[in-house]
């Protein structure tokens, strides 16, 4: 059962959007889990979870919690506000960084993928989530804040991997809003291939499409606002693309 983590340090480059379609699409055949670990809690929101009554704070602090079901085989452990400052309650915890991971080991069995929307930074959360993970998808934009912060997402993964989960690996780097032809993308497409990184990208590219934010307005997944759009083809094409990858590297 793969547990997948969705990281970037920068928000806006749809992380929270691929994790919910990837996890919709995975949920279509088999029990998934979705984990909000966002203080922001906008994962939760989108499927209309607004108050939980316990979230993945509890699950952090080692407390009873509860996953909400909000269809057939997908569960969220939601998150909200209250996980604000979480971080300063675990930095004086023995095993800190393995707190969600003991608490997943209660329900794991009951899932066959698991996916984890990271925060939007590299804090104790984050580690936790990755500590969590067999594998890790880093979305990212074609503009040059994206591609400058590779480094540092590389680098923090290959940390927790050395010294706390020696099973972590990068699955790889999806383009998301992508605007083919553009001045922009081509410029850092060709940067990316200069810095080495151009066999870690997906071949599948989540194309700019405003079905996507649209839906989004209205609480709805891709397929459920836009079933034909290009950007429910490009989340089909891009789950086919994750199961590949996980398939071959067993």
């Amino acid at each position: 059962m793969p547990t997948i983590a969705l990281m970037n340090q920068k928000g806006g480059v749809a992380k929270t959007t691929t994790s919910i379609n990837l996890a919709v699409q995975a949920a279509l055949k088999k029990p998934t889990l979705l984990i909000d670990t966002d203080e922001q809690g906008s994962l939760s929101k989108q499927f209309g979870i607004n108050k939980p009554k316990t979230s993945v704070k509890q699950a952090l602090l080692g407390e009873p919690f509860q996953v909400v079901n909000v269809s057939k085989n997908l569960d969220i452990l939601p998150a909200d506000s209250d996980l604000i400052g979480i971080d300063s309650r675990l930095i004086g915890m023995l095993g800190r960084e393995k707190k969600l991971s003991k608490a997943l080991d209660k329900i794991r069995d009951n899932y066959e993928y698991i996916f984890i929307d990271c925060p939007s930074n590299t804090s104790l959360v984050t580690v936790n989530a990755l500590v969590c993970a067999d594998h890790v998808i880093l979305p990212i934009k074609l503009d040059i804040l994206s591609i400058e912060g590779i480094d540092h997402m590389v680098e923090f993964i290959t940390m927790v991997k050395e010294e706390t989960n020696p099973g972590l690996n990068i699955l790889g780097m999806l383009i998301t809003q992508y605007e083919k032809d553009t001045k922009v993308s081509v410029k850092i497409l060709e940067e990316i291939k200069n810095r080495g990184w151009e066999g870690d990208l997906f071949n599948t590219r989540i194309r700019k499409n405003v079905t996507i934010t649209e839906g989004q307005a209205y609480r709805k997944n891709i397929f459920e606002y836009s079933r034909n759009s290009t950007g429910a083809q490009d989340y089909v094409a891009l789950g086919n693309e994750v199961l590949r990858k996980i398939n071959k590297l067993k």
